[in-house]
């Protein structure tokens, strides 16, 4: 973590913070972290940068705790400097991490008031270098993740489908060469999933299907067999509770690609 903090400090600094060079006299100061409302991600993080830099912290809180408009979330003490450099670094994780675990519990606490028993998960639709600290963020607001590397499980998609023109050839492949990964088949159709289910997949996923053609295709998978049942594309806060009756699990990119931020600020006292 502290090679990829070094990268994000020097993307920012650059040669230097001119400006805090040019008018602040680099004394002693404090400030505080003020934020929300929202589910709190980076925590962990943000003490990482802080002890790097030499800046003195407190905070009560850990990251997947609830905060409230103005809640204070850290307070700090050290050289006015070094709290200047840092200040839009420490204020852009909390802010892109807490807005995706804040998106994540909403969508959670909705799917769950339907079916208690879903999993709401988040894909592999990250940005480039900051996937582990976004899964986690998604874990915080009470989420899970799908496959974090494409060497967590076999997931059998479209582009695959057409390459190999065989569900039951696919999964047996599957079956023989990694013997111990979950097998999950992608299906397009009602009918693709169907021979998903009746070749022993482990789970399969019910892409871009509405919430009556999802009804309609887990009542005859059911009447086959137990496997486990995903649903993904299309679904988002506005629909989700239409899916959740029937799914396992739902994945959404929108945890990690469209979160709205929560707001910080930090302001010197």
């Amino acid at each position: 973590m502290r090679d990829i903090l070094e990268d994000w400090l020097a993307e920012d600094v650059g040669k230097g913070d001119f400006t805090s060079q040019a008018v602040v006299q680099n004394i002693p100061c404090e400030a505080q972290v003020t934020g929300g409302p929202g589910i709190v991600s980076g925590i962990k993080i943000v003490k990482r940068l802080l002890t790097m830099v030499h800046i003195d912290y407190q905070t009560s809180l850990s990251d997947g705790r609830k905060i409230k408009l103005g809640d204070i979330i850290f307070s700090l003490k050290g050289k006015s400097h070094s709290i200047l450099k840092v200040e839009r670094l420490l204020l852009n994780i909390l802010c892109h991490l807490s807005g995706i675990a804040t998106l994540t519990a909403e969508i959670v606490a909705i799917a769950k008031s339907v079916n208690p028993n879903v999993e709401i998960l988040a894909t592999r639709k990250t940005i480039p270098g900051f996937r582990e600290f976004e899964k986690e963020a998604v874990v915080h607001g009470g989420g899970r993740t799908h496959r974090l590397r494409l060497d967590d499980a076999i997931l059998i998609k479209d582009n695959h489908l057409k390459l190999t023109n065989s569900i039951s050839k696919a999964i047996a492949n599957s079956k023989l060469k990694y013997p111990d990964l979950m097998i999950e088949v992608e299906a397009d159709t009602p009918e693709q999933a169907l021979e998903a289910t009746k070749s022993n997949a482990d789970r399969v996923m019910l892409d871009n299907f509405t919430p009556e053609l999802v009804k309609t295709t887990v009542s005859e998978i059911k009447s086959i067999s137990d496997i486990e049942i995903e649903i993904s594309g299309g679904v988002n806060i506005e629909n989700i509770i239409y899916y959740a009756p029937y799914a396992d699990f739902i994945s959404l990119s929108s945890l990690t690609m469209a979160a709205p931020p929560v707001d910080f600020t930090l302001h010197v006292i």
